[in-house]
């Protein structure tokens, strides 16, 4: 194996295991902060995970209004992707007074072309542990730098489209240079080759 790819190899299991010790002391400290935390009543410890809802709700409405959507609109949408949505129902899961399923966010997700997770890339409701909060601040750098890796990588390969291009044009350029130089050639040795023919017809 060439010394770059174990370079790489020993570089990949370094951040690794980095990434797992750090994922193990927020583990750690959230078994900690839930442990000290006063007792919570129960339906105001449910309205923090709630919250997230209402999150996706008003991203929803956002994303639709930014694309001049009516409700109706989205509805039907979600209905040709096997769903059977109305315009009330999508009103209800903007306000996010309606429970959300996981396959509704998806194809929500997917008729806005956006990843199903865009949206718990926002920050935390408040009330969150300080341990989950730190996790998802981390998950979503991380979202970030593999966008980033990914318009790279778009430019690079259009980049690469357009070398490809220009070296096919440049290639047919240089065959019709080459051809009509051939071409002269030709037709100069023909005129040279008929001239002799008419001196030496004359000399006889």
């Amino acid at each position: 194996m060439p010394r770059w790819a174990l370079a790489d190899q020993a570089c990949r299991a370094y951040f690794v295991s980095m990434d797992r010790e750090l994922a193990d002391l927020w583990q750690q400290m959230l078994k900690t902060e839930r442990a000290d935390a006063e007792p919570a009543d129960p339906a105001n410890a449910r309205a923090i995970y709630e919250s997230w809802e209402r999150t996706f709700g008003e991203k929803v409405r956002q994303w639709r209004q930014a694309r001049n959507w009516s409700q109706e609109d989205l509805a039907e949408q979600l209905r040709e992707l096997g769903f059977d949505m109305h315009q009330t129902t999508v009103a209800k899961l903007e306000k996010g007074s309606r429970p959300l399923r996981v396959a509704e966010a998806a194809a929500i997700s997917t008729i806005f072309g956006v990843p199903a997770l865009a949206v718990f890339l926002e920050p935390p409701p408040e009330g969150t542990p300080m341990a989950l909060e730190a996790m998802h601040e981390h998950l979503r750098l991380t979202e970030e730098h593999l966008e980033s890796m990914r318009q790279s990588i778009y430019k690079v390969a259009m980049s690469y489209a357009d070398a490809v291009m220009k070296a096919a044009e440049l290639t047919h350029v240089l065959n019709v240079a080459a051809l009509d130089a051939q071409r002269k050639s030709s037709h100069q040795e023909e005129e040279v080759n008929a001239g002799k023919g008419e001196t030496d017809g004359s000399e006889t």
